[in-house]
């Protein structure tokens, strides 16, 4: 077995090339050099060969030397575990579907999941919903890979170190009888409309009356939720109904996105772009924004703007319906709010013919502000609604969900908590 050299031997004829001119001079000091720093190109311009039992011999002694630097290594132990006792309804290599729900912002999405084995594999919309009829979005497709994320938490921890369901609960008892009527007690928990965690917080409040709840979802829009305080009260959330309305202004809102919207919007709104029969009418969409979203692709009537510029041509809507209608409750909000500051700059006609649509679209007619917009724009938004007879109509405000978010933190500042619980949200993060 020859060995395969790096670089061609020396020529026995012809021109040699050389690299330096310390090998082209081959001096006894670059020898010595080249075998104290590079062994193995020394051996080959030595012209050393290695034959077969060469080769065997330095893998023969490799691999005994391996052996006894592992020698204390050994394969782990493995056991099987006999599938005997089966799940309910479960065959091998079979599907088996579970009905169920996931948690929004806005509400719940009805799922259906697939499962092999036990394991959920898949996560589709519920066929039989009338919500989504088996549609889904992308955050429902990308929640399956939570169920097998590696940095899921698998033990229970105190201080950093491994505890026991036994410790946990000891814990719980020892702390119900510390904090006795609940003072000192808080809870902090994400934004859902589960009914269950109704239900739970219910008892938790007979326990413990003195306990604290706020609510904390770091993408809620502030703006909005003080502004709809202010018109219809605290806790309330407002539900459009697309499905109902002629006539929609977008301000900066992208309700047709997954992450703004929702599935119930989407069908909603595109319930109404089918025509099946003469008696069928489609609704007309005017949105106003600085970027091109979804919904601005599925517009009517698109007018870009900057983002500055948008209180300015809410307000000059507001003022177009409150001249319209003759509303004194939109005139008293044009009245207490101060004019934007800034010059206006979009087409007029543009302008006018959106007020005349919503005008003539009185309670069929439907006016949405982005979260992102400022309180101004969100109260002209619900000042606009009111006006056009909107709000119970395209606007419904349904039982609320008895949830504290900015509200309950600022009755409950200064206040400290000698034991808080955080569930589903880091807010130190």
């Amino acid at each position: 077995m020859k060995r395969v050299f790096e670089h061609p031997p020396v020529p026995t004829s012809g021109r040699r090339y050389w690299r330096s001119t310390n090998e082209l001079t081959d001096t006894p000091d670059f020898r010595e050099w080249l075998e104290r720093e590079f062994p193995s190109s020394a051996a080959q311009l030595d012209g050393d060969e290695w034959t077969r039992r060469s080769f065997l011999k330095l893998m023969g002694a490799s691999a005994a030397l391996a052996g006894l630097g592992v020698s204390s290594c050994r394969r782990p132990e493995m056991h099987l575990v006999p599938f005997t006792k089966t799940v309910e309804w479960t065959i091998p290599g079979k599907f088996l579907y579970y009905s169920t729900a996931m948690p929004r912002r806005n509400g719940g999405i009805p799922l259906l999941v697939t499962t092999v084995d036990g394991r959920p594999i898949k996560l589709d919309g519920n066929p039989m919903h009338p919500m989504s009829n088996g549609a889904s979005d992308v955050f429902v497709q990308a929640a399956i890979n939570e169920l097998y994320n590696p940095f899921r938490t698998k033990r229970i921890a105190e201080n950093g170190r491994t505890s026991t369901a036994a410790a946990f609960e000891k814990y719980l008892g020892d702390l119900r009888t510390k904090i006795g009527d609940g003072a000192g007690l808080a809870f902090l928990v994400e934004e859902t409309h589960s009914p269950t965690r109704e239900r739970l917080r219910g008892e938790l409040e007979k326990m413990f009356p003195r306990m604290r709840w706020c609510v904390y979802d770091p993408l809620r829009s502030e703006a909005q939720n003080f502004a709809t305080q202010i018109s219809f009260g605290d806790n309330l959330r407002l539900v459009p109904r697309l499905e109902r309305a002629d006539v929609i202004l977008a301000l900066d809102s992208d309700f047709l996105d997954c992450g703004e919207g929702d599935l119930a919007s989407s069908r909603a709104f595109t319930s109404r772009r089918r025509v099946g029969s003469a008696k069928d009418s489609m609704n007309r969409l005017y949105v106003v924004e600085n970027r091109y979203t979804l919904t601005g692709a599925m517009a009517d009537h698109r007018l870009r703007l900057p983002a500055s510029q948008i209180p300015l041509i809410a307000h000059a809507i507001a003022t177009g319906v409150a001249t319209a209608t003759k509303d004194a409750g939109l005139g008293s909000v044009l009245a207490t709010l101060q004019v934007p500051a800034g010059a206006a700059q979009f087409d007029q006609q543009w302008l006018n013919e959106a007020v005349s649509d919503l005008v003539s679209k009185s309670g069929a007619s439907l006016v949405l502000a982005g979260p992102q917009q400022p309180v101004v724009v969100q109260l002209l938004a619900y000042a606009i609604n009111s006006a056009l007879k909107n709000v119970g109509n395209t606007r419904t405000r349904p039982e609320s969900a008895r949830q504290q978010h900015s509200s309950a933190r600022r009755r409950h500042r200064g206040r400290p908590s000698e034991t808080a619980f955080y569930t589903g949200r880091q807010p130190c993060v």
